[in-house]
Formats: C-alpha cells, structure tokens, sequence
C-alpha cells in the first residue's frame, strides 16, 4: 500500500468523524512551535473566566517571548559566555528581564519567626 492511498488532506471518513465530538484542526498551531501551544493552552484554560471578566485578559506577547532564555544560577560570568557563544555564531543581542542576584521579593518575610538558639543566631 502506498501513502498516498491512505494519507490524505481532505476530511475525515464518517467512521471516524461521526463519533467524535467538536473537533477542531487549528492551522494557525502548528505542532512544530510548542511555546504557543502552550500560550494556547493557558489562554484556552481561562477562556471562559476570561471572556465573563472574572480574570484579566491573556497578555498578547510576554516578556519571554519565542526566545531562549537562559539563567546564571551557577555560573556569575554567564553574560560574558553569552556574548562570546552569540559573537561565533554572528550573533548579538539579549535582554535582562530580572535584576543580575537572585533577590526575595519585597512580599516576602526575611525576619525569622523562631526565636534565637546556640548554632541558630537570629
């Protein structure tokens, strides 16, 4: 049997189609970019909280993008290696989306609930 015998690019035969439920191809997503199918599947998620206004609204872009991101948990000189590694490729460009140190959010407790012990200092 060949391909194109069984592949086609038409629509589903009834055998198949009639038992399922609304179904729908979305052209527009395609499997290959899995950064929006994950956008969709957050902006399908809250659809309808969305459209009776009882959550905002999906942003149309993020600050990440489509792009690669990249952290310097373990390596401070990272940014240095980034503009090298993009400079061999004839690359340049990035963007920092946060401050250069890991820091607690100005929401979070620093003060220690527990009251000081030997090997403890408060």
């Amino acid at each position: 049997m060949r391909a194109r015998e069984f592949i086609t690019e038409s629509s589903l035969p009834d055998r198949i189609s009639n038992p399922l439920s609304s179904t729908w191809v979305i052209p527009e997503l395609q499997n290959q970019n899995a950064y929006l199918q994950y956008r969709f599947a957050v902006a399908l998620a809250g659809a309808k909280a969305a459209r009776n206004g009882d959550i905002p609204r999906l942003a149309k872009d993020s600050v990440w993008g489509e792009n690669q991101i990249i952290t310097d948990y373990m390596n401070p000189d990272l940014e240095q290696d980034i503009d090298f590694a993009l400079g061999e490729m004839g690359l340049k460009g990035k963007k920092l989306v946060t401050t250069k140190h890991s820091e607690e959010t100005s929401d979070t407790g620093v003060v220690s609930p527990l009251k000081a012990f030997k090997g403890y200092p408060k």
